[in-house]
């Protein structure tokens, strides 16, 4: 097939959407993305990149063409021209080159407008479209930009409808996900589950095996990990009002790798709280070396908002920590919470509650070798018998070639 791959989000930006790309390439498809100019988490273009260099560009085999983009900044206006500039700048490329894709592909994260140019794409030449819904709209814009306004959220509303419409199979990252969509009139035989995998390179790692980065990462004591974005969706308050109510145990380390539009206001309230020596800021790494750093540590954390639609939600990060064989502390409700719990892969606990989260980390602490070991058994078990990614590649591949036959179309 050839196959146009749609998504603000790709390389050199560690996103789940890379992989995917290269495994459909690798399995004999012809993949062209369109996405945006790499600035995703920081806000700041990468080093290297802009709206004049390597606006074209290749990972493995797959063609890059990367739209004129707004970066995300820091404020809620920046963030909202970039969450507009992706779609009309990709559609008016779209409207210029001459290609005939079978099907398009859009990886939907926010905004919910990068569907756009996918729809563009299927007028323009009849070719299949499907969609991979990761963030449910309107309801992460009203959250992420605290919209309030009744009109606005109305006009939201309609507007998703008519784009979740457009699409001839709507995949959705969790079942929590498929009455969100069939409230807009979708048909429910055009929504499928489509679960978030974890790349090869995820897998279990003793820490000797992963010398590299033992510097970084204390030695002794108790290191609790969380791996990710720092934005407000992961609510650092409640993860550092945690490890205020623990501060005084000095053999408890929390480790946090990664960046994101949060990350200065999160410094300085870990400042402000003088957790400094509590908790640890290792900054961002490629994501060929998480598993080393997960590997010198005692277990994961993983947590989101306490929202209805976060509830719907199975962060990527909690396969990729199956997928290495950790044990994981969960603030999550929900969706997320109900996997951990139902894979013995560790504990979780409400999310927004810090005396809670403060428990949980206090009972992974105190659990024996043996029991911390069987919750990493259990989570790898889990990640193999439910998210392996010949499943769900496989289960891509299908909706991919169905939506360009034209099977699904109603």
């Amino acid at each position: 097939m050839k196959i146009l791959f749609v998504s603000q989000y790709f390389f050199p930006e560690q996103v789940s959407n890379n992989r995917m790309a290269e495994n459909l390439s690798r399995n004999g498809h012809v993949v062209n993305v369109c996405c945006a100019v790499p600035n995703y988490p920081a806000g700041d273009f990468l080093d290297g990149y802009s709206n004049t260099a390597r606006r074209e560009d290749q990972f493995g085999d797959v063609k890059i063409r990367r739209a004129w983009t707004i970066p995300r900044g820091k404020s809620k206006l920046t963030l909202l021209l970039n969450y507009l500039a992706f779609p009309l700048a990709s559609s008016i490329a779209i409207l210029t080159r001459k290609q005939r894709p079978d099907v398009v592909f859009v990886s939907q994260l926010s905004p919910v407008f990068m569907v756009i140019p996918g729809i563009v794409q299927k007028w323009k030449t009849g070719s299949g479209l499907v969609y991979w819904v990761q963030d449910i709209w309107p309801e992460s814009a009203t959250i992420t930009l605290g919209i309030r306004s009744k009109i606005f959220t109305a006009i939201l509303n309609a507007i998703c409808g008519w784009l979740y419409r457009r699409a001839d199979i709507v995949l959705v990252q969790s079942a929590g996900f498929i009455e969100m969509i069939a409230r807009f009139g979708v048909p429910r035989e055009r929504i499928r589950v489509l679960s978030n995998t974890a790349p090869a390179l995820y897998r279990p790692l003793a820490p000797q095996d992963a010398p590299e980065h033992a510097a970084a990462i204390p030695q002794e004591g108790f290191r609790l990990m969380f791996a990710g974005n720092i934005g407000e969706s992961q609510d650092f308050d409640t993860l550092v009002a945690a490890a205020a109510l623990l501060s005084d145990r000095k053999d408890l380390h929390w480790i946090v790798v990664g960046s994101g539009r949060d990350e200065e206001r999160v410094r300085g309230l870990v400042r402000e709280k003088g957790l400094e020596d509590n908790i640890r800021f290792l900054g961002r790494y490629p994501e060929e070396a998480m598993p080393a750093l997960f590997a010198h540590a005692d277990a994961m954390l993983v947590s989101l908002k306490d929202t209805p639609i976060f509830a719907l939600t199975v962060p990527y990060k909690t396969q990729c920590y199956m997928a290495c064989g950790k044990p994981i502390v969960a603030s999550l409700n929900g969706e997320g919470a109900r996997i951990v719990t139902e894979a013995k892969a560790g504990i979780s606990v409400p999310a927004g509650r810090p005396g809670e989260l403060a428990d949980a980390v206090v009972r992974i602490m105190n659990s024996t070798p043996d029991e911390r070991a069987a919750y990493a058994s259990n989570s790898r078990r889990y990640f193999e018998e439910n998210y392996a990614s010949a499943k769900v590649y496989g289960d891509l591949e299908r909706a991919l070639e169905d939506a360009a036959s034209g099977r699904p179309r109603s």
